[in-house]
Formats: structure tokens, C-alpha cells, sequence
């Protein structure tokens, strides 16, 4: 996106690194780590995911009707397909006879029928029920009655959104967005392919590997073997677009932007944004590439699941490109991600477990963990 969209932001980065000093609290303050392992808050953290827009999907994922994925979320397995109409709809994966899994594979091309494999119950791609044997056997069953029970699903910005109770906390995807929406709609990541996709599981809370992206005050010391090499220590600039967050990063080049058309610059070449989406999304522009991280909580307090994604303009069709994609891969997830950030995600876990911290001390400009900390527990 060029810089231009973000115009007021550039100068007032521009304005941190000719000073060295980026966003910072007035004073010190702490989180307390046994709310890190608390069942109660935890418990109410899983039914907050269940009230809110989460991405589970991008539309790349699903090009055709037919086209479906399989997601497994807190104990509920969804089955997520594009129907003959072309709208994506969202079905608990359960057949509606006896409320056997439906599909066990987690993804594929449904271009006929998906058939339970109990009793052969049949399904179409928009959750209707078609066919069973013997139907003379349910006289005065009425099949419209026994679709595929259904939860919201919505394809906005490229990507597939799925609100698993009833009650929402927002009408759309839109609304809930809110000041972060131009942002999404300028990106044009409908576009996009999705090229890498991995899901780990880790032993840590969820919000552990949040806290990498709300704060700088890590990156020459923990990714002194990776990216830091890139950034501006210690400098970055934080906006709350409630409940969301945008975060801009400086990477060392970032003084040729002063000079700069910024209606011609390209951002991520010279910062990098970071959107929170909250709950549970980190969506980092590269300047060649989109990662996408979603965190999921686990069976408990101390475990989650990262999924990684990322995104390509285009679909590469030369070994050049699947090149240049491939080493990206290998820094952000092999190590970046991976070795780092995981790896102090989960040693924080062990502390805490171990009982060695009362309490997370946050710098002055660690401040946007205590105001994301605030959030989540805003909404519980």
C-alpha cells in the first residue's frame, strides 16, 4: 500500500527516529502472571472466540463451488464450503441424522455430494439434505428440516470470517473492523494467494505470542539472528482503533521517506505495519508478501495453536519466484517465528508455571501489551 494512505503516520514515525524514542507510557507497569493460568478467565477467553468475527480461511482457499476446508475450533469440528450460488457458508461438520462427522478430510473438491458414512445420509454443497436410504422408513420426516445446522460465515476482505454463536457481537465484518476498514479495503487481499500454510501447536497461553508484535523493545536482542538487522531499535508508533490495534515499525531506510512521493512510496518498504485484529490476528505487510498469524487457546490455560499464513500477490509460476517466497519462509517462519518468538513464548510459559514471576513488567514502551491486556479483558 503506498505511503500515502498513511500520511500523518510516516511524519510522526519520521519524527520518533530523527529523536530515538518511539511511543512510551508514562510509567512503568505490570500484568499479573496468574491470570496466565487462571480456568476461570481462561474459560471466559474461549467464549469471548466464540462471540466474535474470526478468520479462518482466505478465499483463495476456496476457488470454485465445491471447493471445501475442513477447521477444528474449540472441540467443534466446521465444515466450510462454496456453495452452487458461490457464497461461502459455514456448517457444523456433524450429520444431522445421528451427528456423525461428515467430512474427516480437511480439505477437497465436493463438486456432488458429501455422503455421511454411517447411514449414507446425503448433503449437497449448500447443506441441504437430498437423499438417504430407505427413505420410506422416516414417513413424515420433512428433509428441509434437517439441513446442515449452520453458523455465520462471512467472505470480506479475502478472507473468511466465522462467528460460531448465535449472538454476534456485530451485524458484520464491516462494523466490526471499524476504523481499520478503509486499511482492509485498500489492501485488495481478495487478490491475493494464499502460498504457505502451517498450524503448530505451542505450550503457551495465546496472548504470549501477541505481545511479540505490540512492542520493539525485543527485536535486537531476541531476533539478532534474523530481522533485526532491518529495524530502528526501539522506535515504533501504536494506534487503538477500538477494539483493533495498528502498530508501524521503522526499518533503517526509513529516512528516504522524508525526500520521498509518498503517493508513490511503497509503505512496507520502509515500515513496517502490523494490524491487530482482535482478538487474536497479527496481519504484517512485507514488502513483497502478507503473513498472516492467528492464535487459538488450547485445551488450557497454557497451551495454543499459531497458525501461519502467507499471502502472495499472485500465485508464483516461476521457479525464480517460488524462490524468492521460499527464503521469505525460511527466515519469518523457520526462525523468526519458530526459533524465536515461539521459543520465548513458550520459556514466559514455563516461568509462570514454574512459579518464578509474580507478575510481567512491562517498559515504558511495552505499553500497548497493558492496553491489549486491558481489551481482551474488557470484553469477557
Amino acid at each position: 500500500m503506498k505511503a500515502e494512505f498513511y500520511k500523518q503516520q510516516v511524519k510522526r514515525v519520521l519524527q520518533m527516529v530523527e529523536r530515538n524514542l518511539g511511543d512510551e507510557a508514562n510509567r512503568v507497569e505490570t500484568l499479573p502472571a496468574a491470570e496466565f493460568l487462571d480456568p476461570t478467565r481462561f474459560a471466559a477467553e474461549k467464549s469471548l472466540f466464540q462471540r466474535l468475527p474470526l478468520i479462518v480461511g482466505h478465499s483463495s482457499e476456496l476457488p470454485a463451488a465445491g471447493d471445501y476446508i475442513v477447521r477444528e475450533l474449540d472441540n467443534r469440528s466446521w465444515l466450510i464450503v462454496r456453495g452452487q450460488d458461490g457464497r461461502v457458508r459455514a456448517f457444523y461438520n456433524y450429520c444431522q441424522h445421528r451427528g456423525t462427522k461428515l467430512v474427516h478430510e480437511l480439505s477437497g473438491a465436493c463438486r456432488g455430494r458429501f455422503v455421511c458414512p454411517y447411514h449414507s445420509w446425503t448433503y449437497n454443497n449448500q447443506g441441504d439434505l437430498v437423499g438417504m436410504p430407505r427413505a420410506d422408513l422416516f414417513p413424515g420426516l420433512d428433509k428441509s428440516q434437517k439441513s446442515l445446522k449452520q453458523a455465520d460465515l462471512q467472505e470480506a476482505y479475502g478472507f473468511l470470517w466465522l462467528t460460531q454463536q448465535p449472538v454476534a457481537v456485530v451485524a458484520t465484518v464491516s462494523d466490526y473492523l471499524g476504523g481499520l476498514e478503509p486499511e482492509l479495503a485498500a489492501m485488495g487481499l481478495d487478490g491475493h494467494h494464499l502460498y504457505f500454510d502451517q498450524t503448530r501447536e505451542l505450550k503457551a497461553n495465546w496472548k504470549f505470542p501477541i505481545f511479540a508484535f505490540l512492542e520493539g523493545y525485543h527485536i535486537g536482542s531476541l531476533h539478532k539472528n534474523s530481522i533485526a538487522e532491518f529495524f530502528v531499535k526501539n522506535v515504533a508508533h501504536s494506534e487503538l482503533l477500538k477494539p483493533h490495534i495498528r502498530s508501524f515499525v521503522p526499518r533503517i531506510n526509513v529516512v528516504e521517506l522524508a525526500d520521498a512521493d509518498l503517493s508513490e512510496a511503497k509503505m512496507s518498504e520502509y515500515i513496517t505495519t502490523t494490524n491487530i485484529i482482535f482478538p487474536n490476528v497479527c496481519m504484517i505487510a512485507h514488502p513483497t508478501s502478507m503473513t498472516v498469524i492467528s492464535m487459538f487457546p488450547g485445551d488450557t490455560p497454557d497451551t495454543c495453536t499459531w497458525r501461519h499464513m502467507l499471502l502472495t500477490p499472485d500465485k508464483p509460476t516461476t521457479d525464480a519466484e517460488r524462490a524468492h517466497y521460499d527464503k521469505t519462509i525460511a527466515v519469518l517462519d523457520g526462525v523468526t517465528y519458530l526459533k524465536e518468538d515461539f521459543w520465548v513464548s513458550e520459556q514466559l510459559q514455563e516461568g509462570i508455571n514454574a512459579g518464578a514471576i509474580d507478575e510481567l513488567t512491562l517498559a515504558k514502551n511495552e505499553q500497548m501489551l497493558k492496553v491489549y491486556y486491558d481489551l481482551v479483558a474488557s470484553y469477557l
